[in-house]
């Protein structure tokens, strides 16, 4: 019986640090009718279907809106070289205007964290250096934000991002000024590095009761989690181990591994 435990949660260990290390997103076609929407979603376009989290990139005007145009463009279309960079795009031009568009926006669909290590990224109408800001958030809050230069050639640029993208639920790439017309690949993706310091926020402490988990601080909103990122309701759990996610009034989070 010892053994089969051993197995069992060697097993999550190694899906878990799996995940931990990081995925990458490439979009290797267009998705068709699937776009429809401008959104662009992990799994979609030959890229990876990344368990627990759903990512969506799309395209944003100056109000930060969708601007419901998506597509994936090869190194032909792009007209790159030598590169052979192709990525997530549009060549429709929001609302008939002769300009570019703000940028791009990355999230988690349903809110939750996760980590972004990297991206490739070619601005296929401008070739000066346009500066860029990447900024991060969680909850709503401005939580990560550093700065680049698009591409002043025919190739791609590598962004690499630091520790502070560790655990965001979105974020936003956006021109400094002016117009971007931007295409986007090799999205790295991986588990949110996950905050035990409660004590930064609140005297926050979490307890299992009656197979379920509660807080000490009241008005605390509980979420449950497996180790893959899945929701899991937070009624009648089973033995095991979670991730629970509590959400203060003041806005702000805190993840913590828990036993039941």
């Amino acid at each position: 019986m010892k053994k089969n435990y051993l197995l069992f949660f060697t097993l999550i260990f190694l899906i878990f640090s799996h995940f931990a290390k990081g995925q990458t997103l490439t979009f290797t076609s267009d998705a068709g009718s699937l776009w429809n929407d401008g959104i662009a979603t992990d799994g979609e376009g030959g890229s990876i279907d990344i368990s627990g989290l759903t990512i969506e990139i799309y395209n944003v005007n100056d109000a930060l809106n969708n601007i419901v145009e998506l597509e994936w463009k090869s190194n032909v279309d792009l007209a790159i070289s030598p590169d052979n960079f192709a990525g997530l795009t549009t060549f429709t031009v929001p609302y008939g205007s002769t300009l570019g568009w703000k940028g791009q926006i990355i999230k988690e669909a349903s809110g939750l964290e996760f980590q972004i290590n990297a991206f490739d990224w070619f601005d296929w109408g401008n070739y000066n250096e346009q500066s860029m800001i990447v900024t991060g958030f969680k909850n709503g809050l401005e939580v990560a934000t550093t700065t680049f230069l698009g591409n002043n050639s025919g190739n791609r640029v590598p962004v690499t991002l630091n520790s502070d993208f560790d655990s965001v639920d979105e974020i936003r790439i956006l021109t400094a000024s002016g117009t971007t017309y931007p295409a986007i690949n090799n999205i790295e993706i991986a588990s949110a590095v996950l905050s035990t310091k409660a004590n930064l926020f609140t005297e926050v402490k979490v307890i299992a009761k009656n197979r379920k988990f509660i807080s000490n601080t009241k008005g605390a909103v509980i979420e449950v989690y497996g180790l893959l990122g899945q929701k899991i309701e937070n009624e009648n759990l089973l033995s095991g181990i979670y991730i629970v996610k509590v959400i203060l009034k003041n806005g702000k989070s805190i993840a913590l591994k828990r036993y039941l």
